[in-house]
């Protein structure tokens, strides 16, 4: 029996229309201490007859769902079947992007990379977009060149997990790589002209180092100007080691709220960059603080403002109905209904401190994470 072509676990929300290819298996660095998605994993990369097989056999299922054939999925292999719709809703979509699986196909080789860019532009060439994860240390020991011909190859946008610009940051994160050489890896992508999409924590550093974090992450923002920022609020997850830290003091977690104002803070002190920020997750307290870092700046800070001006009850029902998933902006906080508000006044009465509070809205994050 043919084996289906792989997808692997994980790729960013904003590429849910894209057709996963894996690439790589799992991450080649797996030390993050925030992270437990590879950690009984391990790290491997695919042939290139693999992968070329399975870019085979999309092109394949292609041509048939275009010809209409299979007309009776029922006939076919349970997975078969499956692939077979995978690809039809991604026709369906139109078929524009492709995103590159696992955590950071850019550990490849440049040949190896190059290679199959072209031959997955040649197989499916409608495609308008290849995306692929990246990590900083992978990226930058690319050649400017080198970047250039992989964007002609047809990569056009790398997401990178930055987390924070603070060297102190990183080096709690473990990220293994320093502000320095993101400065570097993110100038030379936006020089070869490959988008850049970059990720953030607010509250990754704890309360020790959230000003640091914010300053330090900004100053990345300002001097390598990424096309995107994207937002993924910081919060410990059971497992990891920096649970573990905060579990024994060795790092204070932030609050929901100085998580807030550390975005804040970061966003007061982009100073010329002209991407986009966008808070694209469930998990961030608003997800309207979106828009161009130089133009729509005073309208982002905005949302916080409008936040602080609000009672702390207000404040508390407002974050409690967006952990519960009832609404995802403040403009939303007058829609709640009269037994929404109720139910959610009756609990908060029954947290009897601002620990108890904290320790309830972290329960509710983790379901998310």
């Amino acid at each position: 029996m043919t084996k289906e072509f792989e997808i692997g676990p994980i790729r960013p929300p904003s590429e849910a229309e894209s057709l996963l290819l894996r690439i790589t298996r799992n991450c080649p660095w797996n030390k993050c201490k925030f992270c437990t998605l590879y950690k009984k994993h391990k790290f491997s990369t695919r042939s290139f007859e693999d992968i070329k097989a399975d870019i085979d056999q999309v092109a394949s299922y292609r041509r048939n769902i275009l010809d209409g054939i299979p007309e009776d999925l029922n006939e076919l292999p349970a997975e078969t079947a499956e692939r077979y719709l995978y690809v039809m809703r991604w026709i369906a979509g139109g078929e524009e992007s492709v995103f590159l699986q696992d955590a950071n196909t850019t550990v490849l080789s440049y040949n190896k990379l190059l290679e199959i860019l072209e031959y997955l532009r040649e197989k499916l060439p409608k495609v308008k977009r290849v995306t692929s994860y990246g990590r900083v240390d992978s990226l930058a020991k690319f050649s400017q060149q080198q970047l250039i011909e992989l964007k002609k190859a047809g990569l056009d946008r790398i997401h990178s997990g930055y987390e924070s610009g603070s060297d102190k940051v990183l080096a709690l994160l473990n990220k293994g790589y320093t502000k320095a050489q993101e400065i570097e890896a993110g100038r030379k992508v936006k020089a070869a002209g490959i988008e850049l999409s970059v990720y953030y924590m607010p509250g990754s550093g704890g309360k020790e180092l959230s000003e640091d974090n914010a300053v330090e992450t900004a100053d990345v923002i300002n001097r390598v100007n990424p096309d995107f920022v994207r937002i993924r609020t910081f919060v410990a997850q059971k497992g990891t080691e920096l649970f573990d830290d905060i579990n024994a003091g060795r790092m204070t977690e932030c609050t929901d709220k100085e998580k807030m104002l550390e975005l804040k803070k970061m966003i007061e002190n982009i100073d010329g960059a002209d991407g986009h920020l966008y808070s694209d997750h469930v998990i961030n307290l608003f997800e309207n603080v979106n828009g161009n870092m130089s133009s729509d700046k005073e309208k982002m800070l905005s949302v916080f403002e409008d936040f602080l001006k609000l009672d702390i009850a207000e404040q508390r029902i407002y974050q409690t109905a967006r952990r519960m998933g009832m609404l995802r902006s403040l403009a939303h906080l007058a829609q709640l209904n009269g037994r929404q508000q109720e139910t959610i006044v009756a609990y908060l009465s029954q947290l009897s401190s601002d620990d108890e509070f904290e320790a309830f809205l972290s329960k509710l994050l983790r379901r998310y994470i």
